[in-house]
């Protein structure tokens, strides 16, 4: 052994060969290992087969009916929409909707009356589309929906576009969903305000016999 030993130190040759001889081996099984992975998984997956002519056609057909079915579910939202937002305006009130300042919205924009339909008090009715929405939801006397972007220091906004199903990654469902949220909630604030405003009218009616019934005198 000792000999053996001392040959292979004094023929550095030999032992380079057998190293390589090794890695070369090593290599070969590592790439049979690979092909044999490679066969077993086209054999569990089976051949692929290419589709029939006939049904590719009715893969297509079936493509188009969903495309067709997608868009009137959009439009079918946007139309939902539409009422939420008239009915959201009326009940402005009850819902106690911030009213944005004209100075913070673009000069053509501020001619029209604006509500934020988002932040403030709504915080806690928000969606999670909404709560991600880049901008302020807002609602004009038009009963259009806008979205309100790009907002300065000086808390202005810079940019006011008119919702259409995904402005600003905002989708016609997501939207539906959190108007009739709001449309909800003015629903159940609904009986309180009444209240309020009956309140009031019996406070008037108390006062009438405090008040003169001729014509009010002129001081001179």
């Amino acid at each position: 052994m000792h000999e053996r030993n001392n040959a292979l130190n004094h023929n550095p040759e030999v032992t380079l060969s057998d190293e390589a001889h090794g890695a070369d081996s090593a290599l070969l099984y590592l790439s049979s290992l690979l092909q044999r992975s490679q066969h077993q998984r086209r054999f569990m997956q089976g051949p692929v087969e290419a589709p029939t002519p006939q049904a590719l056609a009715d893969l297509v057909a079936r493509c188009n009916q969903i495309a067709r079915y997608a868009v009137q579910l959009t439009e079918a939202e946007e139309n939902r929409i539409a009422a939420l937002a008239s009915g959201i305006l009326a009940a402005r009130g009850v819902l106690e909707l911030e009213e944005i300042d004209a100075s913070r919205l673009p000069a053509r924009q501020g001619r029209i009356r604006h509500w934020a339909l988002t932040g403030g008090h709504l915080s806690e009715l928000m969606t999670p589309p909404m709560k991600h929405l880049h901008g302020t939801l807002a609602l004009d006397e038009h009963e259009q929906i806008k979205i309100l972007s790009r907002r300065t220091w000086r808390g202005a906004w810079r940019v006011v576009t008119l919702w259409r199903d995904g402005v600003h990654g905002c989708a016609a469902r997501d939207l539906m969903e959190y108007l009739a949220r709001l449309a909800a909630e003015a629903q159940r604030r609904a009986p309180a305000a009444a209240r309020e405003l009956l309140e009031r009218s019996r406070a008037i009616a108390a006062t009438k016999e405090f008040s003169p019934t001729g014509p009010r005198a002129r001081a001179d």
